[in-house]
């Protein structure tokens, strides 16, 4: 009886784990764009203190502002009972950096370390800088700037809060380390989703099992 019993518990749990079926999607971004910081909004501020939406993302120190970047990704496409096992954000860094007034130049020998936050502002362009919360999601490392190389930041636990409504999805903000940023400092200028290399874009590689 026992037996019995143990044959008809593995079959349960062996069409359980049949019946979830483990898939990976890649997000594009839907919306992306370099934001000034630490600019001057006096005189002719729409001048010097303009959005970047071009096709790449600055984030790092010019010369009279700090650049981060903001992304945004929809979740639509995902099942409402998907569950996540891992979510990853990718950009590309191709060797190029900023120039002190916003310009694609070759990158140097230097790294730098970029941290991901979570944007707690609803809209990007409702005040003159996003608000984020302060907690770091995850960090990436460019090791030598001029080497193009992929960045990958961990987010897994803030795409399960979106996914299950516990916290709005207002995009992710991406910005040099505290104590790196400062003007003139420079930084990365990542390929971004309006980039005309398409294979290079931002994505979201993401990882769930679902039901049938």
């Amino acid at each position: 009886m026992r037996a019995f019993l143990l044959l008809l518990l593995l079959s349960a749990l062996w069409a359980g784990a049949a019946g979830a079926e483990s898939r990976t999607v890649t997000l594009p971004a839907v919306a992306d764009v370099g934001l000034p910081f630490w600019c001057d909004w006096g005189y002719e501020w729409e001048e010097r203190c303009f959005r970047d939406d071009g096709p790449r993302l600055p984030v790092g120190g010019a010369e009279d502002k700090v650049w981060r970047s903001a992304l945004r990704f929809s979740l639509a496409g995902l099942p409402a009972e998907a569950d996540l096992s891992s979510a990853r954000l990718l950009l590309r860094h191709d060797g190029r950096c900023l120039a002190r007034r916003l310009a694609s130049v070759p990158c140097g020998e230097l790294g730098y370390v970029l941290d991901a936050h979570r944007i707690l502002s609803p809209s990007w362009f409702a005040e003159r800088e996003v608000e984020i919360d302060q907690g770091v999601v995850d960090t990436a490392v460019v090791f030598a700037g001029w080497t193009p190389q992929w960045l990958s930041w961990d987010v897994t636990a803030l795409m399960r809060a979106w996914h299950g409504g516990l916290v709005p999805n207002n995009g992710l903000l991406l910005k040099l380390q505290d104590g790196d940023e400062e003007l003139g400092y420079g930084g990365p200028y990542v390929v971004s989703s309006s980039h005309p290399d398409a294979a290079a874009r931002p994505r979201l590689s993401v990882a769930y099992s679902a039901g049938d």
